[in-house]
């Protein structure tokens, strides 16, 4: 007897309480997520879903989310001649696309990861560790990446990129 995949999913819904606060803290509706590995998990699943929503993707299944604040933090960057690793809150480790580079209102660095689709926010340590490549001339801010001065746009809103991407 085979299940029909329509009437298997009536009343599923993709739909959740889960939420990240903008300090990082995961919630399901009230009650705080603790667990470790299902922290770190869950940080490395945020992505963007059709509809461009947050929501947590992994090879098996996906659902909305709430997050507040950036959905991933450039915690350290490492160089290789002219590449820059970003290595990412949820231990995800990507190259950097110079051209995603932008300043927030509050000049903060951002730029975009997971295939252009999520913003991301260098924290400070990300930013020291880059602090020989970051300059300012007569033309503004930029990053020198191998030869080339990159110079991030300043944008209202830095969390709005990437949503275009899906």
């Amino acid at each position: 007897m085979g299940t029909d995949p329509a009437e298997f999913l009536q009343g599923r819904t993709r739909e959740t309480q889960i939420r990240r606060d903008a300090r990082g803290h995961w919630f399901n509706g009230e009650d705080r997520i603790d667990h470790p590995n299902l922290v770190r998990s869950f940080d490395s699943w945020i992505d963007r879903a059709e509809d461009g929503r947050f929501c947590l993707s992994n090879s098996i299944n996906w659902a909305y989310v709430e997050v507040e604040g950036p959905p991933y933090f450039v915690k350290d960057v490492s160089r290789t001649g002219d590449q820059i690793t970003l290595h990412l809150s949820g231990g995800l480790d990507e190259m950097l696309d110079p051209d995603s580079l932008v300043q927030g209102p509050e000049g903060a660095l951002w730029c975009t990861v997971r295939e252009g689709r999520c913003p991301a926010r260098f924290d400070n340590h990300a930013v020291s560790k880059m602090s020989d490549a970051v300059g300012e001339d007569e033309d503004g801010i930029y990053v020198r990446i191998g030869e080339q001065k990159v110079r991030p746009p300043e944008v209202a809103d830095p969390l709005s990129f990437g949503a275009e991407k899906r």
